[in-house]
């Protein structure tokens, strides 16, 4: 999720100007690193995707922000169900486990969607910068 510095999939270089920068497979790239990519292909007889702006990274933080809240919100059921379990004394050694499971699964859930929100604002702050710099614009 967060990538920090935010480094090129293909020259490993940190990226310093998101206008000089895009997304390709899910990884960021320089646009002159995509350039060469592009070349190599087309010798190659291939063809690529477009390069997309950064902030499309975005879109790509939904999926797992629901699988977070998800984990966070079953766990928690998860730990009413053994409390209940213990407590009723139906069956205490189920209802431990269930309380364990339901303390540490909201625990990982707390801290997916601390890193997704995290992730989110630096995908903000890298638009604040586009804008500031007049936007981003495909290739070179």
């Amino acid at each position: 999720m967060i990538e920090w510095p935010a480094r090129c999939n293909y020259c490993t270089e940190p990226i310093e100007d998101w206008t000089e920068a895009g997304l390709y497979e899910r990884q960021w790239i320089h646009k002159a690193c995509y350039t060469a990519r592009w070349n190599e292909a087309h010798a190659a007889g291939r063809d690529l995707p477009d390069l997309r702006p950064p902030t499309d990274r975005g879109t790509q933080l939904e999926m797992p922000m629901l699988l977070f809240l998800l984990l966070f919100h079953f766990g928690l059921g998860f730990a009413v169900i053994g409390w209940i379990m213990i407590d009723q004394d139906q069956s205490p050694d189920l209802g431990v486990a269930l309380l364990v499971i339901g303390i540490i699964v909201p625990l990982i859930g707390i801290a997916g969607i601390a890193l997704n929100i995290a992730s989110r604002r630096r995908i903000h702050s890298i638009q604040q910068q586009l804008d500031l710099a007049g936007g981003w614009k495909p290739g070179r």
